[in-house]
């Protein structure tokens, strides 16, 4: 359950300075299915050739990564230097992002089994904690780092309190806001990549679920909708609990529609919950 986790923690982890901020970003689910069948269609293009596995990872995961930010970035910079509200501006990305999917692959792809090289670091361990989770801790303390002891962390939560006096305390609040949306873009990345590596596929609507329970994660986290409230730890205790949600729904087995209604039905408790 923990390694399951790993990508969702990811991404609500990401997630979490952009709800801070009194944003939201509701493209990070298709963003994250563009990730996913772009690292594998780049893998896909050694195929037959002698380049070394790790040569052929470190291309494909570094591409995609360098095109996440960049599509975060660009997502920040609309938000910010537009004046377009991040809930308009992310639902148009939504919709751009699921056709550039789509485009890329309109169909799962497996990886072939001569190409497996790519994702043997997936199933390495330490003890008991499997590699996966690991990367998902480490970004997250990282993450965590960054947002308790760094000014760049305490202007997050300066904007998302009060954006204009964050402004005349002289805060860069565009470049915190761009920052943060590029750094969400990779984290979308990330959690595509493990989902690949776990599934030795991809699929262009792999990421369509994810939005739905990233928000549910970091709004049951204690994250405040409307800024400036909350953090990392909240999230991820957000996240188990979506996870466990979901695992005893498999369980059970409640259909995948059903269950979307009752992760729209948590964030809306949820959030009545967080409202003063």
């Amino acid at each position: 359950l923990l390694s399951d986790t790993a990508p969702l923690m990811i991404m609500a982890a990401g997630m979490t300075p952009i709800l801070l901020l009194g944003s939201i970003d509701l493209s990070v689910g298709s963003m994250c299915s563009v990730a996913n069948v772009l690292a594998l269609s780049i893998v896909m293009q050694f195929k037959g050739t002698a380049v070394p596995f790790g040569v052929i990872m470190l291309v494909s995961f570094v591409s995609t990564m360098l095109f996440s930010v960049g599509a975060g970035m660009l997502l920040g910079v609309i938000h910010v230097k537009l004046k377009i509200p991040s809930f308009i501006a992310s639902l148009a990305f939504l919709s751009i992002w699921s056709s550039v999917a789509l485009l890329i692959s309109n169909a799962p792809v497996s990886i072939p089994k001569v190409l497996w090289g790519t994702i043997d670091w997936y199933k390495l361990s330490l003890g008991p904690l499997g590699l996966p989770l690991i990367i998902a801790l480490v970004l997250i303390v990282a993450y965590y780092i960054l947002l308790t002891r760094t000014s760049f962390g305490k202007g997050i939560y300066a904007i998302g309190g009060n954006e204009r006096a964050a402004r005349i305390a002289g805060i860069s609040v565009d470049r915190i806001k761009i920052a943060v949306f590029a750094i969400n873009g990779f984290c979308a990345s990330a959690g595509a990549i493990l989902l690949m590596a776990k599934a030795k596929s991809s699929a262009p609507t792999v990421g369509e679920s994810f939005t739905l329970m990233v928000i549910s994660a970091v709004v049951l986290g204690g994250t405040s909708l409307i800024g400036g409230k909350g953090s990392i730890l909240g999230t991820i205790l957000g996240v188990f609990t979506v996870a466990m949600i979901k695992n005893g729904m498999n369980i059970v087995g409640v259909d995948v529609f059903w269950q979307k209604v009752v992760f729209g039905a948590i964030i809306l408790i949820a959030i009545a919950i967080n409202t003063d």
